[in-house]
């Protein structure tokens, strides 16, 4: 007769057996969808069912799991940090099953999510949905925005696939690929007392009225940080809450605005505009594509890299 197996020896995985695949698939899909009914037919469930699997990983974590607050799911503390472990060990589960099987893009459903800046949006989205859907016809592509820096969560949940943008800020935990360097340049109409321009200097900085992206209002920007000690700055006085609206309302007033160059080349074959570069410590604009480690060898993310990366790189070319 074997001696009986100590409780606490991971390989008897106790806990494990009461939470269930299916259970923690199901808290998975919850904290992407954050929402029972998407759950629920996300799973081929019932809502019952759905319910019934969230109070059986309540009762086993001792923890409320998720709130309702406004009539919609936040997940407590301690799902957030469970699920940043159970999003990498299902990842890599589904990465050993599908091992030596090969992969076919036009055989793959579902979301992909990319977290885009408003400049990487405008220069990517229409070209990636028509490669994406004519390469795999069954993904729906969803474009989020991503104001600044993107918040780590959002990656580490899983609810976003891929963010791109100018993060000057990353951590180096997140695996990233540099897409393209570009310069930012000032924009203006071409009626503009500064149209005539070829190089703003330092001291212009002061003079020029400032458009923004309504996200930066009451923050620190790139450009408080890049200016900070040289007595210097830059007055925005006026912020809209999309930035496609930017070349329409530079066409109706005095106002000027920045923006990396190959996507203010894009906005001149359709508006009446003027580029002006700008100051040497204002210019710098690396776009950059982020994802998240547990990702980094799903072969699904590793195809949906290259393509961005593949087509990024004929965009500005």
């Amino acid at each position: 007769m074997s001696p009986a197996m100590p409780a606490d020896n991971p390989s008897s995985f106790s806990l494990l057996r009461r939470a269930s695949l299916p259970v923690l698939l199901c808290f998975d899909s919850l904290m992407h969808t954050r929402s029972v009914t998407a759950t629920a037919q996300q799973l081929n469930k019932s809502q019952p069912a759905i319910s019934r699997d969230l109070a059986r990983l309540r009762e086993l974590l001792k923890d409320p799991v998720f709130v309702v607050i406004r009539k919609k799911l936040v997940p407590t503390e301690r799902a957030l940090s469970l699920h940043r472990q159970v999003q990498g060990a299902l990842s890599g589960l589904e990465q050993a099953l599908g091992a030596g099987q090969p992969f076919s893009p036009s055989e793959v459903s579902g979301v992909l999510n990319i977290g885009a800046a408003a400049h990487i949006e405008l220069l990517l989205a229409a070209p990636l949905t028509m490669a994406l859907q004519q390469a795999a016809p069954r993904l729906t592509v969803r474009f989020q925005p991503v104001h600044g820096d993107f918040s780590p969560d959002d990656l580490d949940s899983g609810r976003m696939d891929l963010a791109i943008g100018l993060f000057p800020s990353l951590s180096p935990r997140f695996p990233s690929q540099v897409l393209f360097n570009d310069e930012r340049v000032g924009v203006v109409s071409s009626n503009h007392p500064l149209a005539r321009r070829r190089n703003l200097t330092l001291n212009d900085l002061g003079r020029v009225k400032w458009l923004a992206f309504s996200h930066m209002y009451g923050k620190e920007t790139n450009f408080d940080r890049a200016l900070q000690g040289s007595g210097h700055a830059m007055r925005f006085s006026a912020y809209v809450s999309s930035f496609g609206l930017a070349p329409h309302f530079l066409m109706e007033t005095d106002y000027a605005t920045t923006m990396p160059r190959v996507i203010a080349e894009k906005y001149r074959r359709h508006f009446d505009l003027q580029l002006i570069r700008l100051p040497a410590v204002l210019r710098e604009a690396r776009m950059m594509m982020v994802w998240s480690a547990q990702n980094d060898s799903a072969r699904l993310n590793q195809w949906l890299r290259k393509m961005v990366a593949d087509l990024t790189a004929e965009l500005v070319a």
